[in-house]
């Protein structure tokens, strides 16, 4: 099902001729729908094109949250600026490693370091720490 909308994003993943595009996307669907690609297990033969689709979720999600989109409802984040570096460099690891290039062991070892690193990042953000400098609301 294509719907046409000028501004609106694809959901990665989807099949070829199966897009779904919506201009609802949220922070929420989209940090779930990152953690659902980095939960979900691949062999090395399918790694290429996971590293891709996780990658491009995560952009959707990274674009969402630099535009100011409202949280994901879980994520219970603060403003204590001394926690921030620590959480920044999670945010620019889990972008490092999905944009990993290279064949499929490459991609399976990146995917897997993306999958860790991304695992501490949402675990911080559920428990308190700062947002990352990237997704920092300006007042």
């Amino acid at each position: 099902m294509m719907t046409v909308n000028h501004g609106a994003q694809k959901l990665p993943g989807a099949e070829p001729g199966a897009e779904v595009v919506s201009p609802g996307l949220s922070a929420d669907i989209m940090a779930a729908e990152v953690s659902r690609l980095m939960a979900t297990p691949v062999v090395p033969e399918q790694s290429v094109v996971a590293l891709r689709r996780t990658d491009s979720a995560f952009d959707v999600l990274d674009g969402l949250l630099r535009s100011g989109a409202p949280l994901p409802l879980h994520w219970r984040v603060n403003g204590d600026a001394k926690r921030r570096e620590p959480v920044t460099a999670l945010y620019d690891s889990v972008s490092e490693a999905l944009r990993e290039v290279g064949g499929a062991a490459q991609s399976f070892a990146a995917l897997r370091s993306a999958c860790a690193l991304w695992r501490r990042l949402d675990a911080e953000l559920r428990s308190g720490s700062p947002l990352p400098e990237p997704w920092q609301r300006r007042r």
